[in-house]
């Protein structure tokens, strides 16, 4: 068998120009597939990341049974109370699988500078939780270059009775708070003249902001808060009215000690299942109704499930269009080389070698020819990928905060995936191309290409 294997090698010389053009098919073909797989095993990553660490989503979202829908039209009905909170924290420290969790609470109301008031919609946070997922190994890999605000520091760097407030850029923007606590004198308070041609200029002089939202018990509620961060959503819309609080903040502004939903950090997140039927469980027997939301329900995270979707169908479909270019093209070469090699395939039958062993010769051929090429292919591939890499390329993608590094990370199981798929597709391409030709009688083959 070993002297087939070498026979098949020695035959790629034959044909070389030809071999080379399809090998060099096989090889860019494969490349371009592994820079779009790292791409979008890149992107996918970089998303999962954000949505379950930046975006405070968490492996697991728990709310109050019909809070997800509902908590915003009537609040106290869909949410945990403080003695819910009590049962539910004893549960949830109670779980090995549970790393960490964070009590969120989020609302609406007006915030003003004294002259000016605009709305805004808040998501009241636990500073040192927000902290701590910052500090992650997964951010660190997957998002090296991201940075939660434009302009000042984290909530948990402030006592909490500054009530220090992040303001997204364009809300701050419109209500003339272009500077930061940190920026300005300590106690700076600027005395304002709404009238006054000027005005505007004076709101820059401190970050004392006024926030107005109607309490749960049907009044209105009113607090002082400090702007000490500037950051972005990433979309226009939310810019014009995003705010990032600490939870007690927006708990006095709404006066209420409840909670709107926890969100939970697994240790291991290939659990996630098992974790969330046990909690499901726990909390049955504990009497407290709640729906749990997976962090990639389309639902708690539309545009990381979009955006993934949208990928891989761009991806598959690309992938399939080379794919199939690959395939033609070892087909075509393959073809044209079966019919120049006629009279040698008349011989070996007229030797008495069977079809079997025949097609098997110049499936090795292909064999050889391919392995060759993906490992041409896979160098192009990594060089290219590094290159990208290197390049520092920025690019803005939507709902990507200034921008996004351009980096292609590629996934070792995928790449010996798609080679594998490679090899045997240009495998039955070749053997597809010999099927018709080795029916043929000896004596016709003998003829040569032009019986």
């Amino acid at each position: 068998m070993i002297h087939f294997w070498l026979l098949a090698l020695r035959n790629l010389q034959r044909n070389l120009k030809r071999n080379v053009a399809t090998g060099s098919a096989i090889a860019f073909g494969f490349a371009g597939i592994l820079m779009l797989g790292a791409y979008v095993h890149r992107v996918q990553r970089y998303l999962e990341t954000h949505t379950i660490f930046a975006a405070h989503t968490g492996h697991i979202a728990v709310f109050a049974r019909g809070g997800f829908e509902n908590f915003n039209y009537k609040p106290k009905e869909h949410s945990f109370s403080k003695c819910q909170q009590e049962v539910i924290e004893g549960i949830l420290s109670a779980d090995k699988n549970i790393e960490f969790f964070e009590r969120q609470l989020w609302g609406s109301g007006l915030i003003g500078n004294g002259c000016l008031s605009l709305p805004f919609f808040a998501r009241g946070l636990e500073p040192k939780v927000d902290e701590r997922l910052t500090t992650q190994a997964q951010v660190r890999e997957w998002l090296p270059d991201y940075k939660p605000f434009l302009k000042g520091r984290g909530l948990w760097h402030y006592p909490a009775d500054l009530a220090p407030l992040a303001l997204s850029r364009r809300l701050a923007r419109g209500l003339g708070k272009v500077a930061v606590h940190d920026e300005l004198s300590p106690g700076s308070v600027a005395i304002v003249d709404c009238a006054a041609n000027d005005a505007r200029a004076s709101f820059a002089r401190d970050a004392n902001v006024q926030l107005l939202g109607e309490r749960w018990e049907v009044a209105l509620g009113a607090a002082d808060g400090e702007v000490v961060a500037h950051y972005t959503t990433g979309f226009d819309e939310s810019d014009n009215s995003a705010l990032m609080a600490p939870l007690s903040v927006l708990q006095n502004l709404y006066e209420t000690d409840a909670v709107g939903r926890y969100s939970l950090w697994l240790k291991d997140a290939s659990t996630r299942q098992v974790t969330l039927s046990r909690l499901q469980e726990s909390f049955s027997q504990a009497g407290i109704e709640a729906d749990f939301l997976p962090w990639d329900d389309f639902q708690l995270s539309p545009y990381y499930a979009g955006t993934v979707q949208f990928l891989f169908a761009m991806a598959s479909f690309i992938a399939v269009v080379m794919t199939v270019v690959v395939v033609f093209s070892v087909l075509n070469s393959t073809t044209m080389t079966i019919l120049e090699r006629s009279e040698e395939i008349g011989t070996y039958r007229a030797l008495g070698f069977r079809r079997r062993i025949v097609r098997h010769l110049f499936v090795q051929e292909s064999v050889w020819l391919s392995m060759i090429s993906l490992a041409v292919g896979a160098v192009i591939g990594v060089v290219a990928i590094a290159f990208v890499n290197r390049a520092g390329i920025i690019y803005h993608p939507p709902g990507i905060s200034d921008g996004m590094r351009l980096r292609l990370v590629l996934h070792p199981l995928y790449a010996i995936s798609m080679a594998i798929s490679l090899l045997l597709l240009t495998m039955f391409a070749t053997w597809l191309a010999t099927f018709g030709r080795l029916r043929e009688e000896p004596a016709k083959l003998l003829g040569g290409i032009t019986r």
